[in-house]
């Protein structure tokens, strides 16, 4: 077990969120719900936080990088999202925080590079 130089958060979808997402056009939702989503919550890594006052500083610094992350996995057309403000992202979604990362696995740890989509 190795602890790693990172701390987390879980975006957990809320119900403005679900709203949003079964208002898109074109959109099949019929396997999902807004549990299942939550259940599937992303998870985040943010440099290593001492308290959460630190990690919330950290979120809100990218909290726009983060929510368009978020919409563009469901939808492309940046005119059907909603402003992208704090209070918005703190509306649509629930962030559970944690500051220590621990790895169990045995296998060194792999990163990609993260290649955002790119609207008009």
């Amino acid at each position: 077990m190795y602890e790693v130089n990172r701390s987390v958060f879980l975006l957990i979808p809320l119900q403005p969120f679900w709203v949003w997402l079964q208002d898109l056009p074109n959109i099949n939702l019929d396997e999902l719900s807004l549990s299942i989503l939550q259940q599937a919550a992303n998870a985040y890594l943010i440099p290593t936080c001492a308290d959460n006052e630190e990690m919330w500083i950290e979120i809100e610094q990218r909290y726009q990088r983060i929510f368009t992350a978020e919409l563009a996995d469901w939808c492309e057309d940046e005119n059907l999202w909603p402003p992208l403000t704090l209070d918005k992202f703190k509306e649509w979604f629930q962030v559970k925080l944690s500051m220590i990362v621990t790895d169990l696995a045995q296998e060194e740890l792999a990163r990609e590079e993260f290649i955002p989509i790119e609207f008009n």
